[in-house]
């Protein structure tokens, strides 16, 4: 195990959080270190003294590459699938011309991947979805589109054929046609983001678990602002909004609508 001092477990917390929104209660800090000893190790840092020293110094390369390592990405393709049918009803009961959908926090791509899945299954084509994360090295993932079986184990099998090709060694290729759907985009919740049009949909789902109050406020404020009126928030079913925006009003199980 990596030797790190107080102060540099410190440091290392407060850029997390600062940077990120990610808060690293000291209950999760064994699950960090390792990821730090991974983290030295694979890019060939002397130890903590100089990861720290980088960090401080604001270093990009090293910023980078440290949201890489520090995030989860646990997913699979069809993780919480009433959200997505749901989704689609709704878009079946409007009578919108097209429909623009954000994934924040993508990951490597099963979430919005399962979106477009279900909306065509449906008979749903006039929709965009932009899917994002701060991690590159997730979004890279997303971009070659090839799984391994495990994170398949929830599709249903009709999707599984028409969606995924083999590639050997228990892997698959997903059907890049779906890329005719999906922009990728790099994004950090944490800063003040801005599209050019607002979002008839907004998922972020599973992500406020590792935030704290203040930096989940300011990310729900983020999302919320790009946002339409009358347009609805999904987050994940173990989460809650403990101060939920006046703007947002519940209206299904983690789904909110923004009313002004």
């Amino acid at each position: 195990m990596i030797q790190i001092t107080e102060q540099q477990l410190d440091t290392i917390r407060d850029l997390a959080y600062r940077k990120y929104g990610l808060y690293i209660s000291q209950d999760k800090v064994s699950r960090l270190l390792p990821k730090l000893e991974r983290f030295i190790s694979h890019e060939g840092y002397s130890g903590t003294e100089e990861l720290c020293s980088r960090l401080a110094a604001g270093d990009k390369v090293c910023l980078e590459k440290f949201s890489s390592y520090i995030t989860t990405c646990h997913t699979y393709f069809f993780r919480e699938p009433e959200h997505f049918r749901e989704l689609a009803a709704e878009m079946r009961r409007s009578s919108r011309a097209f429909y623009t959908i954000w994934c924040a926090a993508c990951s490597t791509g099963e979430e919005p991947y399962s979106i477009a899945m279900t909306l065509i299954d449906g008979g749903i084509r006039n929709f965009h979805i932009i899917a994002s994360d701060l991690n590159r090295n997730v979004l890279a993932e997303f971009n070659r589109g090839v799984y391994h079986e495990s994170r398949l184990a929830q599709t249903p099998p009709a999707a599984r054929l028409r969606y995924f090709t083999p590639a050997g060694d228990d892997y698959y290729t997903i059907n890049r046609s779906l890329r005719n759907f999906i922009s990728i985009k790099n994004i950090n919740l944490m800063e003040a983001v801005r599209f050019p049009e607002l979002f008839d949909y907004v998922f972020c789902r599973n992500v406020f678990i590792y935030f704290n109050e203040e930096s989940r406020s300011q990310a729900i404020s983020t999302i919320t602002a790009n946002l339409k009126i009358g347009g609805s928030l999904f987050i994940g079913h173990a989460e809650v909004l403990l101060q939920q925006p006046d703007n947002l009003e519940k209206t299904g199980s983690s789904i909110y609508r923004r009313m002004y």
